[in-house]
């Protein structure tokens, strides 16, 4: 009864954020321009740096393919879960929505999934669509690189949305919580290849990405998909996966469960 309950708010929820999303036909052409405007920049900025000779660790193709597989995935997994708790708290509805019978939890993925909805048909179809007809895109390197990719993706989500929710309770105890998400992708830019691929780092920095979860929430998925990371490392490459989910797993039910004990409301 519950898992159904869970569902039909789920739906809801997606049905209303979707729907007034594609109310304003601006927000349709504002994701457009945003995704293609900066499949231009990138494409620009790199080529000026591939035409000097000095990016020899990689192909333009190649680092265009990463980027724009990078920028689509993150839709689905760069979730926003601070902005959503720091809202609640600010606005005083933290409380309505705690009292609710499905988790606070399903609430906030349903929420960020309208967002990922949207912003997939306004900003990366129409970006996909032009990297693959003026770029060129490589396809995975084979058929199990594919089959693992997809499994290391989801893992992946599952340790980016960890993370996510581990930093937004933070929010609970802060009078500000919109830097929360600032601090987030900054870890992920710095330490998870988000915003440079980790072939370009130094060895010493690459060193300390290793021993962090940040590079297995996307940079490892897409190095398979690339063929930098062998169909042979499977084993390894999922099993640490599974590692850091149990690990950020027992922190994130660790501090949920000093939340309860710490809610202050600001305004309701």
């Amino acid at each position: 009864m519950a898992i159904t309950t869970a569902a039909k708010l789920y739906t809801m929820i997606i049905a209303k954020e979707t729907q007034r999303f594609f109310t304003y036909k601006g927000n349709i052409l504002a994701g457009c321009l945003t995704g293609l405007l900066m499949l231009a920049a990138r494409y620009a900025l790199w080529s000026a740096l591939f035409a000097t000779g000095n990016a020899q660790d990689a192909t333009l193709t190649e680092t265009m393919t990463f980027f724009v597989i990078n920028d689509i995935l993150a839709i689905w997994l760069v979730s926003q879960y601070s902005n959503f708790i720091g809202r609640d708290i600010q606005s005083g509805d933290i409380a309505q929505r705690l009292i609710r019978p499905v988790p606070y939890h399903v609430q906030l993925v349903a929420a960020f999934h309208a967002d990922a909805i949207t912003n997939t048909v306004t900003r990366a179809a129409p970006m996909l669509i032009t990297a693959v007809i003026f770029i060129g895109l490589m396809p995975p390197t084979s058929l199990g690189a594919l089959g693992l990719f997809i499994a290391a993706l989801i893992l992946g989500g599952v340790i980016y949305s960890l993370v996510d929710l581990i930093i937004s309770y933070t929010a609970f105890w802060l009078t500000e919580s919109w830097y929360l998400g600032w601090f987030k992708r900054a870890l992920f830019i710095l330490f998870g290849g988000a915003m440079l691929p980790l072939w370009f780092y130094p060895d010493w920095l690459i060193a300390i990405c290793e021993v962090l979860p940040f590079q297995f929430a996307l940079f490892v998925p897409i190095s398979i998909y690339l063929g930098r990371v062998p169909v042979t490392d499977a084993g390894f490459v999922l099993g640490m996966q599974l590692f850091w989910i149990v690990v950020l797993y027992l922190c994130e039910r660790a501090l949920w469960r000093l939340t309860q004990y710490k809610l202050v409301v600001q305004g309701g």
